[in-house]
């Protein structure tokens, strides 16, 4: 009777699953960095969105006060209800977001069925400026030239949150 030949038995070490083990864990590295990247990357394009959003709230501010400003007869600028007069009720720095609070402006609502999601309506105010020549006036000998009125319109336009907002100013000649 013979028997089979067997190959001495050796110690086994565990190699490969010590390789298996760090090729999984260097490919979870890999999948959570992808990962963390799209986050950012998404939280980015909603940044982008908000802000764009807010770009044509206020815009949306401005050309609705500029249609104000062509209604032939305007309210008296007395710093209440968003109007104001460079010399008897001056505005406030409407470059300066905290200006916004506890001013007198108007607010535009934004109708919601036209695809606007904005945290809060836009706002604007107008403020009457000191008299300018007119450039394209007739000049008379020895006759001034007579003068436009000159409005500044501020407006802010806010995003997907009140965090997120946009302030314009535009100047606007009747």
């Amino acid at each position: 009777m013979s028997y089979p030949v067997q190959a001495p038995k050796r110690r086994q070490r565990g190699a490969v699953l010590v390789v298996s083990l760090l090729i999984l864990v260097l490919l979870t590295l890999a999948t959570l960095t992808a990962i963390q990247a799209s986050t950012v990357q998404e939280r980015l394009a909603g940044n982008s969105r908000s802000l764009d959003l807010a770009l044509q709230a206020a815009e949306a501010a401005l050309r609705e006060a500029e249609g104000r400003l062509e209604s032939t007869v305007l309210p008296p600028a007395d710093g209440t209800a968003g109007w104001y007069h460079y010399e008897l009720a001056p505005a406030p720095d409407w470059s300066n977001p905290s200006s916004w609070s506890g001013n007198s402006r108007l607010g535009y609502a934004l109708d919601a069925d036209d695809g606007w999601a904005v945290a809060a309506a836009p706002e604007f105010a107008l403020e009457e400026m000191a008299p300018l020549p007119d450039p394209g006036g007739s000049l008379e000998a020895g006759g001034a030239l007579p003068d436009d009125v000159v409005y500044r319109v501020s407006a802010r336009g806010y995003g997907a949150t009140t965090n997120t907002f946009v302030i314009l100013q535009t100047t606007y000649r009747r």
